[in-house]
C-alpha cells in the first residue's frame, strides 16, 4: 500500500501531518495474474498433526476447567444451604 499524504494548509501547529489515504497497489492473492496455490506435502502433514494435537489440548483444557468450576461451586452451594437453614430457624 502506498500512502497518499494530505498536506495541511495550517503548518504553524508544530506537529507533523499524520493523515494518509492508503490504497492497495495490487491484489494480495494474485501474483502476476496467477493464483497462489496452497502448499502441499509438509504443510498438509503439519496441518494434520496440529489438528490432532489441538483436539487433545482442548479435551485437557476442558477437563481442567470443569474440575476448577466444580471445586469453586462447592463452597457456594454449601453457603446457600447454610443460609437456608439459618432463615428457617
Amino acid at each position: 500500500m502506498k500512502p497518499t499524504p494530505q498536506i495541511s494548509q495550517n503548518r504553524s501547529s508544530g506537529f507533523p501531518v499524520t493523515d494518509h489515504n492508503y490504497q492497495p497497489t495490487t491484489d494480495p492473492k494474485t501474483t502476476t495474474g496467477r493464483q497462489i496455490a496452497k502448499p502441499t506435502g509438509l504443510h498438509k502433514l503439519s496441518s494434520d498433526f496440529i489438528g490432532t494435537e489441538m483436539v487433545r489440548d482442548y479435551v485437557v483444557e476442558f477437563s481442567a476447567s470443569t474440575v476448577i468450576a466444580l471445586i469453586s461451586a462447592w463452597p457456594i452451594y454449601l453457603s446457600i444451604i447454610a443460609m437456608a437453614r439459618l432463615l428457617r430457624n
